[in-house]
């Protein structure tokens, strides 16, 4: 006799946390990870799946264009399927650093996150990567070595920038 198919993530998602967090007024935040990373939740349509099958206002989603750009087809369409699910922004550029040093197209970005109505907050998480030895960990945040100030506010330029490009009124 065979053992029945272990359900899917999504219908196994009920936890406790999520109902206890909002009636604290505190919201619970899903984040896909790349492939890399995880093997649980990898691209925005399956974090969409568990926070939908959840059905919680204290269970939305954490969303890092940094994976995104590994693992959805198209971040802007990733964004608008989120919709108002999305809790919180990540802006990092495809190798992890500061927006405007890679190649994302920020305004494409800004402007689905103004399409969905989404007014939270947008945050930068740079990973530091200043040594280049083989089979040293990547996805590993490290702490700044440097007053990385101006960097920051390089990348919250090209942020601003980008919603200005984008039309989007700050």
């Amino acid at each position: 006799m065979t053992s029945p198919p272990a359900p899917s993530a999504p219908s196994r998602a009920s936890p406790k946390s999520p109902p206890r967090a909002r009636a604290a007024g505190i919201t619970f935040a899903v984040e896909a990870l790349n492939r890399f990373e995880t093997d649980i939740l990898s691209t925005t349509r399956q974090a969409v799946e568990v926070v939908d099958a959840v059905n919680d206002a204290g269970l939305k989603l954490m969303l890092d264009t940094f994976h995104m750009n590994m693992e959805d087809r198209s971040i802007p369409d990733a964004i608008r399927l989120a919709g108002d699910r999305i809790a919180h922004f990540q802006a990092n550029e495809n190798h992890r650093g500061h927006p405007g040093t890679g190649h994302l197209d920020w305004p494409a970005i800004m402007r689905a996150l103004h399409q969905v109505d989404y007014s939270g907050p947008i945050s930068l998480e740079p990973f530091r990567r200043a040594d280049d030895r083989v089979a040293l960990p990547i996805a590993h945040w490290r702490a700044p070595r440097e007053d990385e100030s101006a960097k920051l506010r390089a990348g919250l330029g090209v942020i601003r920038n980008a919603l200005a490009l984008a039309e989007v009124d700050q």
